[in-house]
């Protein structure tokens, strides 16, 4: 059977159940595993950043791993019996479906003691949950699947599960933010910069080659890491690609794990070698084939953000697979009745953009500082076009983290000029209306 792997407390669970149903939804029954198997070798480009690969020999699996369905794992602090019951129940229907089972992992949080609350962590542990997957791995399994619960699946995951890791320990998809990351940590009483190369990877997609995970020790390399971390911008992800050498990296396309941030701008590889390493056409590629929305920003709390290469919505996908959710459906459609968050995004960002253009820094800190006025903005976003609505939603989320990390206006206006700047020469509308 496939194990996937999630990270969800108490409250994240009934998106984690959309999710879930997005995986046995697009999971054709009619086919075997081992067709996938069959399917012919991918060959990447002599000068590519992918990774080339073959498919598994169905004939060589152990049984474990030739069995059809899904066992999902959800580590976790703590989960009620209600939630428990609906999420058992949700699993009951799709088993209707495609076999599929949820084995619930109860984790302390003493575990991670000294571990730094920065980056997904800065509010609890939870993101370090990952790096105490293998403990519940079963024998005989030899790949397993962490997914971030801020995803939606549009494919046959068979279809990963068929790839052949050989001695890689992951196969993963490029970070698409900047490749000049570095962590702060203490090494024999001094302090010191870890700076990672271009082959950083975003850790809410992880497809593991158990053996080889094990065997170079990675969890316990992590937990030294962090051990001695002083400051990191994205807590277990730093870890992970400190501790994960760049060639034990399988490269996939940026269709697995497609952050949904680049359907506003993107910088690919032969535009600036310090972000996303695919070439421009890889990326276009990946955009007609998409696998894997990591919407990155909470699905849950936008009923509108990008569009996708066909104009549509795309945190309407996420709401149509609520629809189809087992148990959950009518808890999160009473939720987006009242959803109004992307609405102050976009319209703090409606206003910072005009006062950017105009250099009232002045105003901008006014802007941060005042919360009392953020619902009358609404009204404003009805001279919004849908192909504007992005840059809005990237300039709101400016003001928000200047709001919680008690930023000045100056620093929006030096980061809102930037975006501006990347969104005008790096639209992925842009290139998008030249493919049509």
């Amino acid at each position: 059977m496939m194990n996937i792997f999630f990270n969800a407390d108490e409250n994240y669970i009934k998106y984690l159940a959309v999710l879930i149903t997005s995986i046995v939804k697009n999971t054709d029954s009619k086919k075997s595993f081992k067709e996938f198997c069959e399917k012919a070798a991918f060959k990447a480009n002599k000068d590519s950043f992918l990774s080339s690969y073959e498919n598994v020999n169905f004939e060589i699996l152990s049984d474990e791993d030739k069995k059809e369905g899904y066992i999902f794992h959800i580590l976790t602090n703590f989960i009620s019996d209600e939630t428990r019951d609906k999420l058992l129940l949700t699993c009951q229907n799709l088993n209707t479906l495609y076999p599929c089972e949820v084995r619930i992992h109860l984790i302390d949080d003493n575990e991670f003691k000294g571990f730094k609350k920065t980056g997904a962590a800065r509010e609890n542990y939870l993101p370090y949950y990952r790096l105490k997957a293998m403990s519940f791995v079963d024998k005989n399994v030899s790949k397993v699947l962490y997914l971030d619960v801020d995803m939606l699946v549009f494919c046959d995951l068979r279809e990963l599960f068929a790839i052949d890791l050989k001695d890689y320990i992951v196969a993963a998809v490029n970070d698409c933010g900047s490749k000049k990351r570095t962590m702060c940590f203490m090494e024999n009483g001094k302090v010191n910069n870890y700076i990672f190369d271009k082959n950083y990877f975003n850790s809410g997609f992880l497809f593991i080659n158990v053996d080889e995970y094990k065997k170079f020790n990675i969890e316990e390399k992590c937990i030294q890491i962090a051990k001695n971390m002083i400051s990191s911008k994205t807590a277990d992800q730093n870890l992970l690609n400190a501790a994960i050498a760049s060639d034990k990296i399988l490269n996939l396309s940026f269709s697995w794990d497609f952050m949904v941030i680049a359907l506003a701008f993107t910088i690919c590889k032969d535009e600036s070698q310090n972000r996303l390493q695919y070439t421009r056409a890889e990326f276009m590629q990946s955009i007609k084939d998409i696998k894997i929305f990591h919407y990155g920003e909470k699905p849950w709390k936008f009923l509108k953000s990008f569009i996708d290469i066909k104009g549509n919505n795309i945190n309407d996908y996420w709401w149509q697979m609520v629809e189809q959710t087992p148990a959950f459906k009518n808890e999160l459609l009473k939720e987006k009745e009242s959803i109004k968050y992307y609405l102050i995004l976009a319209s703090l960002g409606f206003e910072s953009l005009n006062l950017i253009k105009k250099f009232r820094i002045f105003s901008i800190n006014k802007l941060i500082k005042d919360e009392s006025k953020d619902l009358e903005r609404i009204e404003r976003l009805k001279r919004i076009k849908d192909d504007d609505f992005s840059i809005y939603i990237i300039l709101g989320e400016m003001i928000n983290h200047a709001r919680k990390s008690k930023k000045d206006g100056f620093s929006v206006f030096l980061k809102g000029i930037k975006a501006l700047y990347l969104f005008n020469k790096y639209s992925t509308q842009k290139f998008i209306k030249k493919l049509k």
